[in-house]
């Protein structure tokens, strides 16, 4: 996801040395040969634009999200670091296309200020659960950064922050590690505001398909390793490529070459200007690389890109199509959106679960919190001539003509917050004013003539 500077950061992790190159004893020479090797090739970015696409796609039309009144606060200021709620939305969606799942803490400030905290999956360390398969105890890497505000120097805190239930109470610690020694502060119980103690972790894990601790696939990492693979391939054939435009030299003839070249007898150099002079019977010719597996590598970095449009990379190709019917049309994308479906509907189950939580937490009614994703991906516009044919079906009295209007509204033609009677309204209204206009543009002596 982090793309190509970060792959190739991590070396052979990702692209192993060439046999010929590791063959090259000294080290020196061996990582400077890894290292252009490494350079020339070119890792593609199919992931993050897809996943850019696919969050795209699922909140192109943001979630309807109700809230108690206590909660409203939250629309514009849902986590400490000033995310609004749809942007927490998007957060979380993002990186259950990445990593498969993301987990939110409701808390409230000392103030008394709800907010949401959002834990990546690689924060959330370790956990276990009750009898009732309810997570019970959690440990989430909170390391970060610091400032020296006064050397403004920067240094690794390490903290772990707890959460547990204990007798029916919901607590929470910080372990903090300093000088080498860990150090854990007080427990805090949370309450209501009557005072009432929390009797479970409020800590949702938002997974690709359901809220359980058990971690789920990642959607597209079948699409990263088809990433890799190419950054491979592409690493062979620009390899390939560059051993083709780089022919070597050689001079036949010379008993002792080394001797002849500290002599300045054996040609070093090309050029129209260098002369080069061979003894009697010597011969020179260029040692070239032919390069026949070109063609078949080109082959396979091709194959695998289209293996990668499967899982989504429409960007790489040409996704025009021959007409198909509506029906096909449906099936066809009701396909390829079923994944995202189900994404979008856990996140937006775990943002509602996590707001429920925190509005039992600030003494509100948890059942006005809401949150209602649009799951209908499907491009509804209407061309020119199919609303053509909507009207002459109406007019036709094939269907009403709210059935007509409900059509032409969700194709693209009438705003959807209008209503049939607006619609109608302003239809009339057109009709006068278009009436009106057309008496004003009659000649003076063709008006009717006043009644006497």
């Amino acid at each position: 996801m982090a793309g190509e500077d970060d792959i190739k950061k991590a070396g052979e992790k990702y692209l192993p040395m060439k046999s010929g190159t590791r063959a090259i004893e000294n080290p020196e020479l061996r990582a400077a040969a890894y290292e252009a090797y490494k350079l020339r090739a070119e890792f593609p970015e199919l992931l993050a634009p897809t996943v850019r696409g696919a969050v795209g796609t699922m909140l192109d039309d943001p979630a309807k999200i109700e809230l108690p009144a206590g909660l409203e606060p939250l629309r514009e200021m849902a986590t400490r670091d000033g995310l609004t709620l749809d942007a927490l939305h998007r957060r979380i969606i993002t990186e259950q296309m990445v990593t498969g799942r993301y987990g939110i803490l409701p808390g409230v400030t000392k103030s008394g200020s709800p907010y949401l905290a959002g834990y990546i999956t690689e924060a959330i360390t370790n956990w276990d659960t009750d009898d009732e398969q309810r997570p019970d105890w959690l440990m989430l890497n909170e390391t970060r950064l610091v400032l020296d505000r006064s050397t403004g120097d920067w240094s690794t805190l390490e903290q772990y922050r707890e959460c547990y239930v204990e007798n029916g109470r919901y607590m929470a610690r910080v372990w903090t590690k300093t000088g080498g020694t860990w150090k854990v502060d007080e427990p805090v119980e949370a309450a209501n505001r009557k005072r009432q103690p929390l009797d479970e972790l409020p800590f949702i894990f938002v997974g690709t398909s359901d809220l359980t601790p058990d971690p789920d696939d990642v959607p597209l990492y079948g699409l990263a390793k088809l990433a890799v693979r190419v950054y491979r391939l592409d690493a062979d054939y620009t390899f390939a490529l560059h051993m083709t435009s780089e022919p070597t030299p050689v001079a036949i003839g010379f008993d002792d070459p080394k001797e002849a070249v500290k002599q300045g007898r054996a040609p070093t150099t090309l050029g129209s200007s260098k002369l080069w002079i061979l003894p009697a019977g010597g011969d020179a010719k260029y040692l070239e690389f032919s390069g026949p597996g070109l063609a078949a590598q080109e082959k396979a970095i091709q194959s695998s890109l289209d293996r990668a449009v499967i899982f989504g990379a429409n960007l790489l190709a040409d996704t025009q199509r021959t007409a198909e019917s509506g029906e096909a049309i449906k099936l066809r994308l009701g396909n390829q959106t079923s994944t995202l479906k189900t994404v979008l509907l856990t996140a937006s189950a775990g943002l509602e679960k996590a707001l429920k939580n925190l509005a039992v937490w600030m003494g509100e009614d948890p059942n006005k919190v809401v949150v209602t994703p649009n799951v209908d991906f499907f491009d509804h516009t209407v061309t020119a001539q199919e609303i053509d044919a909507i009207v002459r079906g109406w007019q036709a009295g094939a269907y009403s003509w709210r059935s007509a209007f409900s059509r032409l509204q969700k194709g693209g033609v009438i705003p959807e917050d209008r209503t049939p009677e607006e619609e109608l309204e302003m239809i009339d209204q057109d009709e006068f004013e278009r009436e009106d206009k057309s008496a004003s543009l009659i000649p003076p002596n063709r008006q009717p003539e006043q009644q006497q």
